[in-house]
């Protein structure tokens, strides 16, 4: 009897002389087409993958001036950014060969549904008639959106933030996708999820100076599941009837929602009062009164129109503000006095814009929602503001003014009244906030949501976050959108460490993310908290030492105390500008506060920016700007930033008659700012070129001016 001949060896021998022995031989035939099967299956295993190369179709019928359209050319950048491939863009109707089709179930019939809900995508292969498709299918315009992208992350590595993160490709020749693919994503838990770009003294600069800067933001916002935009139409030309800014139309044409700021209900702001009684009506402006009630329901009616005849997807914001970001009364010289009619007055107004938006729009599910910010919180904590009673309505709180925790008009919401809530948190905040650096963390923004979620038995079902000029906030803006899409399960370490991985390879994941915790960990906490569960509920940010050390510039002049600092000239609470306690630092006085805690900080930040140096050295080239930009050069900053204040504290409790040690210390002051510029300074490439020609909040040149004219 013949032996059995292993195949390896079959496939190198004689064909013809083997089948003439297996012939004679049928044990040896049923072997043969055993080990041929199984070589023929684990072919088709392999074949069963798609590869895509330097040929990709990809077929829809997306309209060509759609979101989806949009959402496709860039996923079309990506492939040829990734694998250098030439991508023709068919119709579905002349599906053939492998490809990938992109398709919305809610309008399309390319291929049976598989997912319904609002914003639900679902990422697969399928093998119809014509071969394996890898199919990106969407419930709906803005599923559709996230599949694409959800596809060009998870199989071509293109990161959310690769615009503002100087990412670098792996090219690859192909890729090779599993027909086992199935990324399934549900409905997202808040319904509207929002960023609010505002002081943006750098980012509106650097927007005007190319076509991609001026979009690519919102690009971003859609990779990372985001789907609204806080955004004040204040670049609408009143010449041209019912206008809307490029910017607002913009924001429509990517398939974001468009919502506005408290201080532009309605899409209207009382900066364009004069314009639009102007150039509009062509008459002379009458006189902002509560008692030309029909004048104010005129101009906010023709702003509806405005929004209604441009086609503009709008969260309605319903408020009543005075000019200038500042309470009616401010603005309204007939306003009532008390407190209880004023409240009055903001009830009213809100109803009043309420029936204007139902009438232009003829949808009695249209969607509103109000800001209780500064005086509404306070009138609304004194139950003396009734917003409308409906379904369609979202009491929008505010976290608190300066320190960014939950307001006492939330504090006291009893949780059985069961509100349709959104909340509005601060990573940046005018005046006495983060700006030039991140200072509030993920863990707070965390800790702030889910203290809103306890205040009511349905979803939240709007949350925005002050964005600032975003570049500052981009792993802080990552996170909570991460946890808006789900909020149940988001925890922010297990987030950080995902994040780390993407950004900075998942070698080193774990050791980046140690940096960023001590990075926020570096920051002063000048008051010990008084709400439960928010250990950082006090933070000393950049913006609150630059006011620091301009009021000690101008202390210098003036007898000697050691409380130099003051509240702004408008603050409602006592102490609240600074927040500083001196014994809950240990210390008797606010100057004894500042320096022994600007240098613990100093230290504390400059030990981040060493370790991540010596991190760094680890982390491929192509993912060490982004942690240069996004923590190491912020450590830096704030390490200076901090001995700057330590310095010129120093020199302000030195005695008058001891002028030489004192204008030493403001030499090292003036260098130790110098420094903190020179960090951020370093951050300036590629696209970012010349990111701080447009600082105005921080305002370096002024704040080094008062200083510098301390040696005169």
């Amino acid at each position: 009897m013949l032996l059995p001949v292993p195949f390896s060896i079959s496939v190198t021998t004689s064909i013809e002389n083997h089948l003439r022995n297996m012939i004679l031989n049928k044990p040896l035939i049923l072997v043969f087409v055993a080990m041929l099967f199984n070589c023929l299956m684990g072919f088709n295993a392999v074949a069963k993958d798609i590869i895509l190369g330097k040929q990709v179709v990809i077929y829809t019928d997306a309209p060509a001036d759609s979101p989806i359209s949009i959402a496709i050319t860039a996923l079309k950048r990506d492939l040829g950014t990734v694998l250098g491939a030439n991508v023709l863009i068919k119709p579905t109707a002349q599906v053939a060969g492998p490809g990938i089709i992109v398709f919305t179930s809610q309008s399309s019939g390319a291929l049976p549904a598989t997912i319904t809900g609002w914003e639900a995508s679902h990422v697969y292969v399928r093998s119809p008639s014509h071969g394996q498709h890898i199919v990106l299918e969407g419930s709906d315009i803005r599923g559709t959106i996230y599949a694409i992208y959800t596809f060009s992350e998870k199989i071509l590595g293109v990161p959310p933030l690769w615009y503002f993160c100087s990412w670098k490709p792996t090219v690859q020749k192909q890729i090779a996708v599993s027909d086992q693919l199935d990324i399934l994503t549900k409905s997202p838990t808040v319904k509207y999820r929002a960023w609010f770009p505002n002081d943006t003294d750098l980012f509106e600069p650097w927007r005007q100076k190319s076509e991609a800067n001026y979009k690519t933001w919102l690009e971003t916002m859609m990779r990372l599941k985001l789907n609204t935009v806080e955004w004040f139409d204040d670049e609408r030309d009143y010449n041209e009837p019912y206008s809307v800014s490029k910017t607002t139309k913009l924001i429509q044409a990517y398939g974001l929602v468009n919502t506005t700021h408290h201080h532009s209900p309605l899409n209207a702001s009382f900066a364009g009062w004069k314009d639009y009684w102007e150039k509009v009506r062509h008459m002379a402006p009458p006189k902002l009164l509560l008692a030309n009630l029909d004048k104010l329901e005129e101009f906010w009616r023709y702003n509806v129109e405005s929004i209604v005849r441009n086609k503009i997807d709008m969260l309605w914001v319903l408020g009543f503000r005075g000019s200038g970001d500042h309470p009616f009364w401010y603005t309204f010289t007939d306003a009532p006095e008390s407190a209880t009619e004023r409240g009055k007055v903001i009830s009213d107004m809100l109803e009043r814009q309420r029936q204007i938006v139902l009438s232009v729009t003829k949808n009695p599910d249209t969607q509103f929602r109000t800001i209780f910010y500064d005086e509404l919180s306070d009138l609304l904590a004194r139950n003396l503001i009734k917003p409308p009673a409906d379904s369609t309505f979202i009491w929008t709180y505010v976290a608190t003014r300066r320190d960014h925790y939950p307001n006492l008009d939330l504090q006291q919401l009893d949780k059985s009244r069961n509100l349709r809530l959104g909340y509005y948190f601060n990573y940046q905040f005018t005046s006495t906030g983060s700006h030039l650096a991140a200072a509030e963390g993920p863990w707070k923004m965390e800790q702030n949501f889910r203290y809103v979620a306890s205040k009511t038995n349905q979803p939240i079902a709007f949350a925005v976050v002050n964005a600032g000029n975003l570049r500052e906030h981009l792993m802080e803006l990552s996170a909570h959108a991460e946890m808006m899409w789900d909020f149940n399960r988001f925890d922010t370490d297990t987030f950080l460490n995902g994040f780390c991985a993407m950004y900075f390879g998942k070698h080193k994941a774990s050791s980046v993310a140690t940096l960023y915790k001590a990075f926020y960990a570096s920051y002063w906490n000048q008051r010990k908290p008084v709400l439960e569960g928010f250990d950082r509920q006090f933070v000393f940010q950049d913006l609150r030492y630059n006011r620091a050390l301009k009021e000690l510039a101008t202390a210098f002049g003036a007898p000697y105390t050691s409380s130099p600092l003051t509240d702004i000239p408008a603050e409602q609470e006592k102490n609240r500008t600074y927040n500083i306690v001196p014994q809950d630092n240990g210390c008797e006085t606010v100057i004894e506060a500042l320096i022994k805690e600007t240098k613990r900080s100093a230290t504390r930040f400059g030990e981040v920016a060493r370790k991540a140096q010596i991190v760094k050295k680890s982390v491929s080239a192509g993912q060490r700007t982004f942690l240069d930009d996004n923590l190491i050069a912020q450590a830096r900053y704030m390490e200076h930033l901090n001995l700057a204040l330590f310095n010129l504290s120093m020199g302000y409790s030195k005695q008058p008659d001891n002028n030489a040690q004192r204008l030493l210390f403001v030499k090292k002051a003036i260098d130790e700012l110098q420094q903190a510029r020179a960090a951020l300074g370093s951050t300036q490439h590629g696209i970012f070129v010349n990111w701080y020609a447009g600082d105005r909040v921080f305002g370096f040149n002024n704040v080094l001016e008062k200083l510098q004219n301390l040696l005169k």
